[in-house]
């Protein structure tokens, strides 16, 4: 791939296999495209979003859940597209890495919808309705660790820059309203009270920076610590849920996907955090920093 592309990425050393392969090569020419038409990274998160919805209203229907899997791919790639494309055009922002998951929460909720319809219009049980509640909750707190971590792993190992918690600072900045900063405010309250002593993490590698910067050993002994761990929390990201109902459209059982939701992905969720905790703590003894922020 041109320097370009390679510049689209957002982490390689943390990207996962089947988007380096495929949906950043994919997203890439989409962007590429969006870019051309003069489209903004928002618009085409909309449009993603947009994508997405159709293909998870499609899970209604059996017969149409394999054209709704095929959409929820396309989703993929115009969803990569957004994120290459304001890399490409150096119009990054923390609203528009929101927006990006909201197109993916659109999409979510509209199969979620679509399958608790389609099972109830068959004459099955309405106690789904709450099963697919208890997995969309799930969801958003897997989809939360997920973002998480990696945007914290780019922010200090790639960049190399202290203190992301100042998203508002940073709108404030690109002139957004002060609606959009409390939105992006909200939004990372929510994963720092779901991360647990990685809050502490970042916070003593935040004062032990020199002008904003990472020192270069604090970055590899954040590399050192945290890249596996990175690695693994990719297992809860969009193409885990992807691949799990294309599966069960393939066997013909998309009503069990609030059960590969609620027991797989849960087990693997679990799994993660603990182990995550396990390392924050060992990282901030190595480095004399106490287990919560001052």
């Amino acid at each position: 791939m041109g320097e370009s592309a390679r510049l689209a990425y957002k982490a390689y050393e943390i990207e996962e296999f089947v988007d380096v392969y495929f949906f950043r090569r994919l997203g890439y020419v989409v962007a590429c495209v969006a870019r051309v038409a003069r489209l903004t990274p928002n618009a085409v998160s909309v449009l993603a979003g947009l994508v997405g919805a159709v293909g998870g209203a499609l899970f209604f229907e059996p017969r149409l859940a394999p054209a709704g899997f095929a959409l929820l791919v396309l989703h993929g790639v115009v969803d990569s597209a957004d994120g290459q494309l304001a890399r490409m055009t150096g119009r990054t922002s923390e609203l528009g890495r929101m927006l990006d998951g909201l197109a993916g929460y659109v999409t979510h909720a509209a199969m979620y919808v679509a399958i608790v319809a389609g099972v109830v219009a068959r004459g099955g049980s309405w106690s789904i309705l709450g099963w697919a509640c208890l997995a969309g909750v799930f969801t958003a707190i897997q989809a939360q660790m997920y973002d998480y971590h990696r945007t914290t792993y780019a922010q200090i190992v790639i960049r190399g820059v202290a203190g992301r918690g100042s998203a508002g600072a940073a709108l404030t900045d690109r002139g957004s309203d002060a609606s959009a900063m409390g939105v992006v405010r909200a939004y990372e309250a929510m994963q720092r009270r779901l991360a647990g002593a990685h809050v502490a993490v970042e916070a003593a590698i935040a004062a032990r920076a020199v002008g904003g910067q990472v020192r270069p050993d604090d970055r590899e002994r954040y590399r050192a610590a945290f890249y596996r761990r990175v690695r693994g929390w990719n297992l809860l990201g969009d193409n885990g849920r992807r691949g799990g109902a294309g599966v069960l459209v393939l066997i013909g059982q998309v009503e069990w996907f609030f059960a590969f939701i609620l027991l797989p992905l849960n087990a693997v969720l679990a799994v993660l955090w603990l182990w995550q905790q396990r390392a924050d703590r060992r990282f901030l003894a190595e480095i004399g920093a106490p287990d919560r922020p001052r």
